[in-house]
Parts: C-alpha cells; structure tokens; sequence
C-alpha cells in the first residue's frame, strides 16, 4: 500500500511540477499576474496531497477547506496537462516544419490566449463531468445461473449498489435520488457492495448523517438491504461505518453467509483491506461452514459479495452462481481508465469463468473529484434466473 500511494503522489507530484514550468514559463512578462497566477496554482495542486495525507491534524474547517479544494482540482488538472502536452508538440514540431505562418517565440498575446483556452476547455469538460457524476442511470443484465435438474428454478431480481462515497460531495439528496431509481425497478434484494462512506468527515454533521439514513432505509426490497465493507469504510472506520448501517436498516455481512427468505446463499467477504491490518480473511468456502448449519439448502444458487474483483477464481471454485464487485469505478476518470482495465481481470460489466457469473459495477458515486468523464454511476438490476445444464452428457 506504501508503494502504491508513493507512486500515485509521484506521478502527481511530476505532472503538478511540469504544468508549473510551463504556465512559469508561458507567462512570462506579465508581472504580477503570473505571480497570483502561480501562487493560486501552488495552492491547488497542494492541496490534496496535504488534506488526504495530513487533514485528520487540522481543525476541522481547514481539513475540509484542503479536501475540497485538492478534490476539486484533480479532473481539470489532469485535462490542462494533456492539453499543455498536446500544445508543446505542437508547438516542437511547428518550430521544425512551421505548421503555422507564426513559428516560436509566440507573442505575449499567443501566449495567453493559449494558457485561457486550456483552462476553459479543462473547466468545461470538468463541468460535463460533475454533471455526468450527479445523473445515474439504471442498467439491467440478465444473468442464468447453470444449475443441476433438481435445483431451485425460481428468478431473482437483484439491484447491486457499490461506492456511494458519502462524504463531501455525496450525501441524503444524492441518496434520495438513488432510492427513487431502486425503489421504480421493485428489486427481490439490494446488494451494497461496499466504500458506502469516503471519510470520517462525513460523521462530523449529525442532521446530515440522520437524513442520509432515513433515505438509505427507504430501500425497497422483498429480502432486504445487504452490505459488505469496503477499503474506504475501513480507513474511514469500521464502527462507525457498522453503527451507520444498522441504523438505515441495512444487515452487514462480514466474512459471513445468510440465506435471505430461504432462497439464495448470500456471502459477504471482508475486503483485503483486512489483512492490511493483520486480520485474516476467510474463504468462501469456511465462511459457508460456519454460517449455515443445514446442508440442505447448499442446492441454492449461491451469490458472494466481494468489494475489489480480484481472484475471481475463489468463486468459482466454490461454486458460486454469481459474484457482485465494485471498487474500480470503471476508471472514473479519462484516461485512468486504460490504467485500471489493466490492473484487474474483468474491470467493469459482466463477465463469466466456468459456470460463474460476475458483474463489476461502474458504481454509484465518485471518490475525490465529484467528475465522472468515463461511465455512467449506475445502479445495475441483474435477473437471475435458473437453466438447468441439460442431458447432453446422458
């Protein structure tokens, strides 16, 4: 985890250090503008690493002043600086074969023209994004679940829910929205697949916490509300986050198993983040023995919750007729999501190993920037339904 975050603030702290050389640079002789200019982006580019990594030291107005802003900051920053490369190698070539009548050095007018044009159009896919972040959307899969002949054949309509990220940007009117979109598609069992909460912050405002509560306990369903943890409820706290749930009517499986009305086996898997902190997780397998006490009902199709979608083959060992994930996001971000389709298996949408089905959700919410400039926050209403593997072999 150490060398994950040290190279993600590498890489931020080198795109941050090459966009201040060139605004420096381009701006030059313009006084005391460059210098507010300059001191303005100082601000802003510190102040995410400084709220994320210090923040919790500060007085609470401060820490939430750095967070904002550092969050902020991100989605435009990573849009003026593909612009200001794109401008350099145009401005490189056109210095070689003279693209333009108007070869380097460009004029003081050029220059800013140059530094506000890439400002609005960051600014302005910025804004498209936070639109897009605040507008989710409903897709529907049907998903069969390959069974043997004597198996339960009834279908299930499943609503899965993953990285809400209450906090700063998130909170009881996005709920809201959310439960009017669930409560329209009349789900059989609602699926929260974990990071509910972003940061401890969220906690600070009590009025804010109790309406956000009220709004998730108006998820309807016929078996319920069913939550795993995920890695930002763990560094947000887990008692908190467990105290949170149980009083918007949600029931949280930690490494345990259920059997919601007699009709599926639900698992609930700690995140890794767990063993991060030296607990260990269990298999889906021992998860199983220990829940459930009647072996009777191991002919259920079986549905594992599971915050980050790696080793999917665990489930399907186990035999699991579905496996529901979020934690990606689906990239949120262009072009980070080329990054992350790169780190897992399956990074978003449906996929299938053996005879398991698996969805990664693009999720629900945004972490930092409040921007979505890739995929849609969605709820996803999977079908389950039971095809039974036929006599092909008899």
């Amino acid at each position: 985890m150490g060398l994950f975050f040290g190279t993600v603030f590498g890489i931020y702290f080198i795109i941050n250090a090459y966009m201040f050389a060139r605004l420096y640079m381009t701006l030059a002789g313009f006084g005391a503008f460059r210098a507010v200019v300059c001191v303005l982006f100082l601000i802003c580019s510190a102040s995410f690493p400084i709220g994320r990594v210090f923040g919790h030291n500060f007085p609470a107005g401060l820490d939430d002043f750095l967070k904002l802003t550092g969050s902020l900051y991100i989605a435009p920053m990573i849009y003026a600086c593909i612009l200001t490369v794109a401008t350099d190698i145009f401005r490189a070539l056109n210095s070689v074969i003279a693209i333009t009548h108007n070869p380097p050095p460009f004029s003081a007018g050029v220059r800013f023209c140059s530094v506000t044009t890439i400002l609005a159009l960051s600014v302005l896919i910025t804004a498209a994004g936070i639109w897009n972040a605040n507008t989710p959307v409903v897709v529907t899969h049907d998903v069969e679940w390959e069974a043997p002949d004597d198996a339960p054949g009834a279908s299930l309509k499943i609503a899965v829910i993953s990285d809400i990220h209450l906090g700063q940007f998130t909170g009881p009117s996005y709920i809201k929205k959310i439960a009017d979109l669930l409560n329209e598609q009349q789900p059989d069992i609602v699926l929260l697949v974990g990071d509910m909460v972003d940061e401890n912050s969220f906690f600070r405002n009590a009025p804010r916490v109790e309406e956000t509560e009220r709004m998730m306990a108006s998820f309807k369903s016929r078996l319920g509300t069913w939550a795993v943890m995920g890695n930002h409820d763990y560094y947000t706290g887990a008692a908190n986050v467990t105290e949170f749930l149980f009083r918007s009517n949600v029931a949280l499986l930690g490494d345990k198993a259920a059997v919601p009305g007699g009709e599926i086996i639900l698992v609930g898997r700690d995140d890794r983040t767990v063993e991060r902190m030296g607990a260990r997780r269990k298999s889906i397998e021992d998860i199983i023995a220990e829940s459930i006490a009647d072996s009777s009902i191991y002919g259920l199709p079986m549905i594992v919750m599971d915050h980050q979608p790696f080793a999917l083959e665990e489930a399907e060992r186990a035999g699991a007729a579905l496996q529901v994930s979020g934690h990606t996001h689906r990239g949120q971000l262009f072009p980070v999501n080329f990054i992350v389709s790169m780190m897992y298996e399956k990074h978003y949408g449906l996929y299938k190993k053996g005879d398991t089905n698996y969805y990664i959700t693009s999720g629900a919410g945004v972490w930092g920037p409040p921007v979505r400039t890739i995929g849609r926050p969605e709820i996803a209403i999977l079908n389950l339904s039971h095809k039974t593997k036929g006599a092909s072999g008899l």
